[in-house]
């Protein structure tokens, strides 16, 4: 792996949008997954839907949709936020951005189809 660093003007918003439902799915997900397996075991933490506490199984299939449905509103609202402030950035000054090469850049390497 070789690392090279690249300097960009702006980055789009759907790459933005990309990065942060990526980060969010991979650390919300589990969690609620987590939350789910605890409060189908009858532990101290439940889940809530509309002012209904959620034991059993029904918490164990209920947590992920809570979990996927707080990562697409957290998506959404972080995201906007954070392509407003990386576009106001963009105004001032590029980046420079760190970018970790996984495949070999060498001629043996084959060139991919257009």
């Amino acid at each position: 792996m070789t690392a090279r660093e690249i300097t960009v003007q702006r980055l789009s918003a759907g790459t933005v949008f990309k990065l942060v439902g990526i980060g969010l799915a991979c650390s919300v997900i589990p969690l609620s997954l987590l939350t789910g397996l605890l409060s189908m075991s009858g532990a101290a933490t439940t889940l809530m839907v509309n002012r209904q506490m959620v034991t059993g199984v029904s918490a164990l299939v209920v947590s992920p949709l809570m979990g996927a449905l707080t990562v697409l509103l957290l998506t959404m609202l972080l995201g906007s936020g954070m392509a407003f402030g990386l576009w106001l950035f963009s105004k001032f000054r590029p980046m420079r951005l760190l970018v970790i090469d996984t495949h070999a850049s060498g001629p043996e390497q084959a060139t991919p189809a257009p």
